[in-house]
């Protein structure tokens, strides 16, 4: 039986403690955390060891049942440092997450391998691994790509992370991922869309703003799912700005979980 987690950005306005508590209410019983901007000019949550909103959130935690997954999210790039980031690491281990997940965007094959083997050496001691998504319009577009710069970077904490959407937008078949050697098979992020994506939309803008719920697209998410381990966890990860719009926090947190619960029974009635 597969394992159900909330992605920060399905709730990408919450701050970690509210999508705990959000995820807790609708049934989720792991969440994933935005620890550390996506792009230039986002602003961080106040998540350091001492700070009031980390006390929060392992408040909610304990109170609520929810656990930590993962935490996101890192992007290589020609001055990346894994150093930096010694602190994140430490937070995230308190939080109990898993895996940290990470982007590439270093043009430089050789050079990114050495940041992601870096970053991978200094999360093995947290027990953490770390997980390389790869997106189209990142230097790291495809999955064949993503193998070939963990298999380079060599360690054993490093796994290639799939997200459905992405998966499919990078024209990949579910057929390829049972030789994806690399691939982490115990987690996914699992969303919907459209076959084709809408012409007026550019990949980053679909990716951030206009998925939607498992079930609700044309996505072989079946598929997809079904090259994972059987109790694999599955990171609903469906940021809408039409629903963060019209629906509330809790609204869309129970939206997504009633999605992937119904996905799910269908997709064991078909199996």
């Amino acid at each position: 039986m597969h394992r159900w987690s909330l992605a920060h950005l399905s709730l990408i306005d919450a701050t970690p403690p509210q999508l705990v508590a959000a995820a807790g209410a609708a049934g989720f019983r792991h969440v994933g955390l935005r620890l550390h901007p996506a792009r230039p000019g986002e602003a961080p949550h106040p998540m350091h060891e001492g700070s009031p909103m980390l006390a929060e959130t392992r408040a909610r935690m304990a109170g609520l049942g929810v656990a930590v997954h993962d935490v996101e999210v890192l992007r290589l790039h020609a001055g990346f440092e894994a150093a930096r980031f010694e602190g994140l690491l430490a937070v995230a281990a308190s939080l109990g997450a898993r895996y940290l997940v990470v982007n590439g965007d270093d043009d430089d094959a050789s050079r990114a391998a050495a940041g992601l083997a870096a970053l991978a050496q200094r999360a093995a001691p947290y027990g953490i691994a770390v997980g390389l998504e790869f997106m189209v319009y990142t230097a790291v577009p495809t999955l064949d790509m993503a193998c070939a710069l963990v298999r380079h970077a060599a360690q054993p904490n490093l796994r290639v992370l799939v997200d459905t959407l992405h998966f499919a937008r990078s024209g990949a078949e579910p057929a390829t991922l049972a030789d994806a050697e690399a691939l982490a098979r115990d987690f996914a992020q699992v969303n919907d869309a459209p076959a084709m994506r809408h012409p007026g939309l550019s990949p980053g803008e679909e990716a951030r703003a206009h998925r939607l719920l498992p079930g609700e697209g044309e996505l072989p998410l079946a598929g997809i799912v079904a090259a994972l381990a059987p109790d694999a966890l599955l990171s609903v990860e469906s940021p809408s700005a039409v629903r963060q719009r019209h629906l509330s926090l809790d609204e869309r947190a129970a939206l997504a979980w009633r999605a992937a619960q119904a996905w799910q029974a269908s997709a064991e009635r078909a199996a």
